[in-house]
Formats: structure tokens, sequence, C-alpha cells
């Protein structure tokens, strides 16, 4: 559903006029933060630090060394979710470049997912419900970039299917590898949680930045609060469950 359904959905995305696909973009991203940052700070770090036991420390080290880890990535062009057709990637290896990045994107959300279902069924749909929320404005963003660099909508839509399809076989191996191996899920989740936390900050929200005035700041504002109550209210459900 994140990655192929946000394809489809990018597809329509292309027939729409650039004030609609502007507008519609910022919203996408706007509450793809929300759901990003809750994810993340009310759900998978919680969680890590629970299941860790006394490895607290060693646990935060894993989340900061994360972070550190996703910045040298962005920094060598390796990892960049691009979300319009002005981005910094530029050249002819721009293509090659959102395709790898996306691949490798995905097959990570594909551990995340199946270490989160591994946790709890609740907990799996929250995190689940966030890879897709971001998902969709980085597969348009991605989807309109190819197009941009003279590939074709055919070639664009197939490239960004395969790419989109390492979530899947990640899954799969993730949750038996996980299952197994139940004393890695904490550390899945908290390298997780600094992936959702940095994708909001880093490539989400100097986006958001770039749209000024009091009528758009709300708008944002208002979809950010939706995106973190909707994953309030999955959590709720969670816990009543």
């Amino acid at each position: 559903m994140g990655s192929i359904g946000a394809i489809v959905l990018a597809i329509g995305f292309i027939s729409l006029n650039k004030n609609s696909q502007k507008s519609l973009v910022t919203c996408l991203v706007a509450y793809a933060t929300g759901t990003l940052l809750a994810a993340a700070s009310l759900g998978m770090i919680p969680t890590a630090i629970s299941k860790a036991g006394e490895a607290i420390q060693l646990i935060m080290a894993f989340f900061l060394g994360a972070l550190m880890f996703f910045f040298i990535l962005e920094k060598l062009i390796i990892w960049r979710h691009c979300h319009d057709k002005d981005c910094i990637v530029t050249g002819e290896a721009t293509g090659p470049i959102i395709l790898i990045g996306d691949a490798f994107h995905n097959f990570v959300d594909g551990i995340v997912i199946a270490a989160s279902f591994l946790t709890s069924f609740t907990f799996g749909i929250a995190i689940s419900l966030s890879v897709i929320a971001h998902e969709v404005p980085q597969e348009i963003g991605d989807l309109a970039i190819l197009i941009d660099k003279n590939y074709s909508k055919k070639k664009a839509f197939l490239y960004n299917t395969f790419s989109g399809l390492s979530t899947i076989p990640a899954a799969i191996i993730g949750y038996f590898i996980l299952d197994i191996i139940s004393m890695a899920i904490p550390y899945v989740l908290i390298i997780s949680a600094a992936s959702f936390i940095y994708i909001a900050l880093s490539d989400l929200t100097p986006e958001l930045h770039q749209k000024l005035g009091l009528k758009h700041s709300v708008r944002q504002l208002i979809l950010i609060f939706a995106g973190i109550i909707t994953m309030i209210l999955i959590f709720m459900l969670k816990s009543i469950l």
C-alpha cells in the first residue's frame, strides 16, 4: 500500500494542474510530518526502550549513531527524498540516485513494518500508516523528478514500481529473522525511529517552510496535528486491545 499504492496515486497526480499539484504535495508533506514524529516519539522509541531492559544507554547510542549514519548518507547523495523537480540532486545521475535511494529506503521500511507487527498487531498498523503517509509525497516527488529528467511516464512508473517492490522481500525476511532473534527488535525500532525523525526534520519540514503566510502556516499546523492525533488514536486502540 505504501509503495505501489503511492505510485498509482502519483500517476493521477500527474494529470492535475500545477497549482493543484503544489497544494496537494504541501498537504501530504504536512500530514506525513505529524505521523512520522508521533510514530517515532510516542510509539517506537518508548517501545524500544521498554524492550531493551537495562540497556537504555546502548539503545540511545544506536539512536544517535543512526542519525549520524543518515546524515552521512545524505551528504554522499545516496539517501535523498525530493518532493518536487527543484531538487538539489542534479545532473545525469539524478534518476539512478533517486531510484537507488528509494529502493534502500523502502527496504528499511519493510524491516520496520515487520518489527512493528512482531511487537503487536495494532502497533504494526500504526507504523504502517506512518510509512504510507510519507511514502505518498515521496513517490509523487520521485515520479515527477524522473519525468522531468526525460524519462517517459511508462518508464518512470515501471522503474519506481521496481524500486518500491523492495519493501516486500525486506518485510518477509525481517519477519522470519526478527522472530528468531527477538533481541534485535528494540534496536531495529530505535534505528527506524531515527530514520522517521530524520526524514521529518531534514526533508519534510524544510519544504513546509517554503510556504509562508498565516493561511499556509495554519493549514500546515492543522495537518501536522491531524497526523499526530491519528497516531495517538491508533496507540490508544492498542492499549484498549
